[in-house]
């Protein structure tokens, strides 16, 4: 793919992780020779993945001006949300009725979250936050003395959930509540199996420490009455209080095509499948991990083919997913990284050394700007028990199912 040599307009729909990243990354790279539009229906790009901090006053959710941004990196900003797109004219049409054109189009929506339990507490963040807290001082008060952290099926990306269930624990410790009976129930075959065995053993030890049982390969399912049974088994769960993670569904935009699920199907260079100069990234792709890390490389992988496209004298590198997280556990926080690119034979055998990662997403170029934002350098002194671990897996395996959640698979029957 070539563009003319005059300026390629490049539209970026979206303005969370994965748009902020691919704009900041064409204006590093391809500088001049492109023209950007960011078309957003939001205002402020937010740091969404510290909201699991936010209930213990462990950290808090950072808002930084779409507006702000696209005059830093000299792109115009349609506050609008995408309704459809016409991949004929090469243009979009806007919710409220105006249309834009582009040359090149990269979809970085996002997914939409679903209740997964009527009966559990979803955690998302915004509101549910003060639910969290309402439950936090039951557990205060004594009234109630056992909860399960339910992962539902089909989420490939459980650490969050994790980090609520250990800084859950160390808050009722901290209380004085040690007869707090504490669960994880979930798909996985192990803690956090995605990250490799070397992590999931690291992250079973910190449940065990914390006195929080883990029940894999365990799905759970909502009956009749909306109690949750537990499958394989149909046994009800035992306990007073559920925690769930939100379930996602793709954004289903009109125009694009999609998967029974809404999901927008991409290929290897994260082009969507059978539509000419339109790219996507992010949750909202069939990529089966949705990780804010891993949107941030598909990102920069979709920026360098653009820029390249552009006449910048790059040479675009393959996109290379490497997942990175960091554990919040209430005591401090664990880093994670595991390659799932994967590649020709065994590979490099696992290994133990310090990494340091100041925030939960770690961009290439998101990472310094929100630095630069906020007044901090990109990164942070490595303390005692920040860990990374890579363990190279399968490509084929990674990309099939993510620890063995296949996203759309039904679940088992009794």
């Amino acid at each position: 793919m070539r563009f003319p040599t005059a300026r390629t307009h490049v539209v970026i729909a979206g303005g969370g992780v994965a748009g902020v990243e691919l704009a900041l990354a064409l204006h590093a790279l391809a500088g001049g020779r492109v023209r950007l539009t960011i078309v957003a229906p939001n205002a402020d790009f937010e740091l969404r993945p510290l909201r699991t901090a936010e209930p213990f006053a462990a950290d808090h959710v950072r808002r930084h001006s779409l507006a702000a941004l696209a005059d830093e990196v000299g792109a115009e900003l349609v506050a609008d949300a995408v309704e459809r797109v016409d991949p004929d004219r090469r243009s979009l049409l806007l919710a409220g009725g105006g249309t834009v054109a582009y040359d090149a189009l990269v979809v970085a929506v996002g997914a939409q979250h679903k209740v997964a339990y009527s009966r559990a507490l979803t955690f998302t963040g915004d509101t549910s936050t003060v639910s969290f807290n309402g439950l936090l001082a039951d557990i205060d008060e004594g009234w109630t003395h056992a909860v399960s952290f339910v992962v539902p099926p089909g989420t490939t990306w459980t650490l969050p959930l994790y980090e609520l269930a250990l800084m859950t624990a160390r808050e009722a410790r901290s209380m004085g509540m040690d007869g707090v009976r504490l669960q994880i129930v979930s798909p996985e075959t192990a803690p956090l199996a995605l990250f490799g065995p070397e992590p999931s053993a690291a992250v079973a030890e910190l449940l065990a420490t914390a006195g929080i049982d883990f029940r894999g390969e365990t799905y759970a399912r909502a009956g009749d009455d909306g109690r949750l049974v537990l499958l394989p088994g149909g046994e009800p769960i035992d306990t007073e209080r559920i925690v769930a993670l939100p379930t996602i569904a793709g954004p289903w935009i009109a125009g694009l095509p999609a998967d029974r699920c809404g999901f927008i199907p991409i290929d290897d260079e994260l082009r969507v499948t059978g539509v000419e100069d339109v790219y996507a990234a992010g949750d909202g792709t069939t990529f089966p991990v949705k990780q804010g890390g891993i949107a941030c490389q598909q990102a920069d992988a979709i920026a360098e083919h653009l820029a390249a496209a552009a006449g910048a004298p790059i040479a675009p590198k393959p996109f290379r997913p490497v997942l990175r997280g960091r554990l919040l556990t209430g005591t401090g926080a664990q880093y994670l990284e595991h390659p799932i690119h994967g590649g020709d034979g065994a590979g490099a055998p696992p290994e133990l050394r310090l990494w340091s990662v100041p925030r939960k997403i770690d961009g290439r170029y998101l990472s310094p700007w929100l630095a630069a934002q906020e007044g901090r350098r990109r990164h942070d002194p490595v303390r005692t028990g920040d860990v990374e671990v890579a363990v190279e897996i399968d490509a084929r395996a990674a990309g099939r199912a993510a620890m063995r959640l296949e996203p759309y698979s039904p679940l088992p029957t009794r």
